[in-house]
C-alpha cells in the first residue's frame, strides 16, 4: 500500500468521523427540543396554578414561555426568570402579612366570644382550646380556613343558645367586617390546586436530566406535594426553574466543549493530511529526479561502450560510470529512508490524532445513548416510562398487523392510592410505588415489558401469551402484592391491585386497545377491587 493510498484512507475514516459527529450533534439538538417542550409545558402548569395571584407574574410566565418556545439565548431566560422569582417573593411578603392579620383578627374575635356571660360549658372549654391550638402563627392562610370554620360554629351556637351578645357584636371595632372578607378572599388566593400540582409532578417525572439534577428535582418534587402553602409551592417552582436551567447550561456547555475539541481535533488532523500529501509529493518529484539521473548516467555509460576503442578503455570508463551510479543510488536510498521516516513519524502522529478523536466520539455517543435512556426510564420506579411505552406498543402493533401473534396489553391501578397519600404522606406513596414496580417487575415474564404509565397506573406488554396464562399469572401478581408487608407509621397496611387484560384484535388500533384494557381495570374496580378482568 503506498503512502498516498494510507493518506486516502485516513482521509475517508476522517470524513466517516466527522459525519457521525454531524449526526451526533443533530441528536443532541432533537433531546434539546424535547427538554425544552417539557420545560414549556412545566411552565403552562405553573401558570395555571398561579393565575390571578398577580397580573403581572401572569404576564412575565407568558413572557418566559415565548422565550424557551424561540429557543432564546439563556442570559435572557435566566433575566426573565430572575424577574418572576422577584414577583413571586413580592407576594410571599404580602402574603405573610396578610397571615399576620388575619392572625390578629381570628384571636381578638375569639377572645371577645370568651368575654361574654352565659357561654355553655363545652362550648366555653372547646373555644379555649381552639385559641390554644392558634396561639402561635399558622404557616398558610389555607390553615385558617377550618378554625374560622370552628369559630363560626361558635358563635352559630351562642346565638342559638340566646347568650346575651353586647350591642355592636363580638368583633372589635377595629375589625370591620370588609377586612374580614378581604382577608378570606386572601386566602382563597392560597389554595393550591391539587390536580394540577399532581400533572406538574409527572411532568418533572418525565425529565431526562443528569444524575445529580435529577436528584435534586426529586426533592423538591417530594417538598412541592407535600407543601399545601402558595407561598412553598411558587417557592419549590422557583427551585425547579433553577435545577432545569443549570441542567440545560451544562448540557449546552457540554457539547459545545465538545465540538469546540472535535473542531480543534479535525482542523490539527487536516492540516496534518495535507502536510502529509504534500510531503508525498515532494518525495515523488525528488525521486523522479534522482531515476532521471541514474537513467542519464546509464545512457552515457552505454554510450561509452559503444564509442570505446580498447578494453582497457571501456574497463576504466565502466569503473568511473559504475562508481557516479553507485554514489547516486545511495543518494537514491538514504532520500527514500529519510522520507519513510518523515511519513511514518506524520503517519504516527496522525493516527494519534485519530484515536484522540475516536475516544471523544465515543464518550459524546456514550452521553447520548445514556441520555436516551434516562428519557425512556420513569426516575422514581426505574421503569419503563410513559414515552418508551408508547413506543414500544407502536412497534408491537406494527409486528402484530405484519404477522399476528399472541400480544396482549395489561393495565393496572394500585387500589386506594390516594388514601396512602393522603394519610401517611408522600415519602410513603413513594416508597409504595417502588415496592410494587420491583415486585411486578420480577414476578411477570421474562419476554413481557413493564412501564409506568403515570401517577399510580402500570402497562405490560406480553408477546407470547395465551389467555389462561395470562390470567393466571397477574393472578399470582396480585397475590403477590397483597401478601408485602406494608407498614406505615406502626399500621400494617395492605395493598391490592386491579388489573384490565385484552388481547390485541385484527381490527384493533394502539387507541381501541388500550381503551378496551381500561375499562376493564375500571370494571375490575367497580367489582370490588383486588381482581383481573379480561376483556
Amino acid at each position: 500500500m503506498t503512502t498516498k493510498t494510507v493518506a486516502d484512507s485516513q482521509s475517508k475514516s476522517l470524513q466517516s468521523k466527522l459525519n457521525a459527529a454531524i449526526a451526533s450533534r443533530a441528536s443532541l439538538e432533537e433531546d434539546f427540543k424535547a427538554q425544552s417542550s417539557l420545560l414549556i409545558e412545566f411552565i403552562n402548569k405553573l401558570s395555571q396554578v398561579s393565575k390571578g395571584i398577580n397580573l403581572k407574574l401572569d404576564n412575565r410566565l407568558a413572557q418566559l414561555r415565548g422565550l424557551l418556545t424561540k429557543s432564546a439565548p439563556i442570559s435572557d431566560i435566566e433575566l426573565k426568570i430572575s424577574e418572576v422569582s422577584k414577583l413571586l417573593q413580592t407576594h410571599s411578603v404580602t402574603n405573610e402579612q396578610n397571615i399576620a392579620h388575619l392572625h390578629e383578627q381570628f384571636n381578638s374575635a375569639g377572645q371577645s366570644l370568651q368575654k361574654i356571660n352565659g357561654l355553655p360549658d363545652d362550648l366555653r372549654r372547646n373555644l379555649r382550646a381552639l385559641l390554644t391550638e392558634t396561639k402561635t402563627t399558622k404557616d398558610s392562610l389555607i390553615q385558617y380556613v377550618p378554625l374560622l370554620s370552628q369559630l363560626l360554629g361558635f358563635y352559630d351556637t351562642s346565638l342559638r343558645a340566646k347568650v346575651d351578645i353586647p350591642k355592636g357584636g363580638l368583633l372589635p371595632a377595629s375589625q370591620q367586617p370588609h377586612e374580614e372578607e378581604k382577608a378570606l378572599n386572601d386566602n382563597n388566593t392560597s389554595n393550591v390546586n391539587s390536580a394540577l400540582i399532581e400533572q406538574v409532578s409527572m411532568c418533572l417525572s418525565k425529565l431526562p436530566l443528569s444524575a445529580h439534577h435529577t436528584k435534586e428535582l426529586l426533592a423538591i418534587n417530594k417538598k412541592l406535594l407535600k407543601d399545601t402553602s402558595n407561598d412553598d409551592v411558587l417557592q419549590h417552582f422557583i427551585e425547579i426553574f433553577d435545577v432545569i436551567v443549570a441542567d440545560l447550561q451544562n448540557e449546552r456547555d457540554s457539547a459545545k466543549n465538545f465540538l469546540h475539541s472535535l473542531s480543534e481535533t479535525l482542523t490539527t488532523v487536516q492540516s496534518a493530511v495535507k502536510k502529509t500529501l504534500s510531503t508525498c509529493e515532494n518525495a515523488q518529484s525528488t525521486n523522479d529526479e534522482i531515476n532521471e539521473k541514474l537513467q542519464d548516467q546509464l545512457l552515457e555509460m552505454t554510450g561509452t561502450v559503444k564509442k570505446a576503442l580498447s578494453l582497457e578503455q571501456v574497463k576504466v570508463d565502466i569503473n568511473s560510470k559504475l562508481n557516479t551510479i553507485a554514489l547516486t543510488l545511495e543518494e537514491k536510498t538514504t532520500f527514500e529512508q529519510k522520507n519513510q521516516q518523515a511519513l511514518a513519524s506524520q503517519l504516527h502522529d496522525m493516527a494519534k490524532k485519530v484515536d484522540k478523536l475516536e475516544e471523544q466520539s465515543r464518550q459524546f455517543e456514550e452521553k447520548l445513548a445514556e441520555q436516551q435512556r434516562k428519557s425512556m426510564q420513569d426516575a422514581l420506579t426505574k421503569l419503563s416510562n410513559r414515552a418508551a411505552f408508547d413506543e414500544c406498543f407502536t412497534q408491537s402493533m406494527v409486528r402484530f398487523h405484519h404477522k399476528p401473534f399472541d400480544l396482549s396489553l395489561v393495565v393496572i391501578d394500585i387500589d386506594d392510592f390516594k388514601n396512602i397519600n393522603d394519610t401517611y404522606g408522600h415519602t410513603a406513596g413513594d416508597k409504595t410505588l417502588q415496592v410494587i414496580a420491583n415486585t411486578i417487575q420480577k414476578k411477570v415474564s421474562k419476554d413481557a415489558f413493564v412501564a409506568r404509565y403515570g401517577g399510580e397506573e402500570f402497562v405490560i406488554i406480553y408477546s407470547q401469551s395465551k389467555e389462561a396464562a395470562l390470567i393466571k399469572e397477574l393472578n399470582l401478581i396480585n397475590k403477590s402484592i397483597a401478601r408485602l408487608p406494608f407498614k406505615f407509621k406502626s399500621n400494617k397496611v395492605s395493598i391490592t391491585l386491579s388489573m384490565g387484560a385484552t388481547h390485541i384484535r385484527v381490527e384493533d388500533n394502539i387507541h381501541t386497545a388500550f381503551e378496551r384494557a381500561d375499562e376493564a381495570m375500571y370494571k375490575a374496580k367497580a367489582q370490588g377491587k383486588n381482581q383481573v378482568i379480561y376483556s
